[in-house]
């Protein structure tokens, strides 16, 4: 278990929000989130904002998980995440467009970072929590959000590892990703 400096979260969530442009305030959340799952052992980053071979998706962050021995094993070898920080909350459209880029992956899991939420209810009735409920029925892929009041909460990585497994049962038992 490795220790947050909450100091540099706040700083990093600051230099987001008061970006001059939507390009520097994503690479300071992108940043964030680095430095977010990296402080967690055996999570390694692999690239940021990666186009596929016919440019169509691009990818936020991704992570090397060596699920062996990783305190996140329960996560995909690949972590992908998505970081969006917006003055609304994502919709169902932003949602379903990073499952796309999940499903033509193969991958079970996806972690959205979204500072504002998601648009809908938590009951999962509308918009992008509906999304997020098919996906796992239809495609059996997981999307877990990480909003900016959860990683203000973060003191150690294993508030990360126990928010995520929280988040895994939730959605996967109550179908709900509250």
């Amino acid at each position: 278990m490795a220790r947050y400096s909450q100091p540099k979260i706040s700083r990093l969530l600051r230099e987001s929000d008061t970006a001059p442009n939507t390009a520097v305030k994503g690479a300071k959340l992108e940043e964030l989130v680095r430095y977010i799952f990296c402080k967690v052992p055996k999570v390694t980053h692999y690239d940021s904002n990666v186009l596929d071979g016919v440019r169509a998706h691009e990818l936020d962050v991704i992570f090397n998980n060596d699920t062996r021995n990783s305190d996140l094993y329960f996560l995909d070898y690949a972590i992908i995440t998505e970081c969006k920080n917006t003055a609304s909350p994502v919709s169902s459209a932003q949602v379903g467009w990073f499952i796309r880029k999940l499903q033509d992956r193969f991958a079970t899991t996806g972690i959205l970072i979204s500072l504002s939420g998601i648009t809908g209810a938590a009951d999962g009735v509308s918009n992008a929590h509906s999304e997020i409920i098919n996906a796992l029925t239809r495609d059996n892929i997981r999307i877990l959000i990480i909003k900016r009041e959860d990683i203000l909460a973060f003191q150690t990585t294993d508030d990360l590892v126990q928010l995520l497994q929280r988040k895994i049962m939730r959605l996967t038992i109550n179908r709900t990703i509250e």
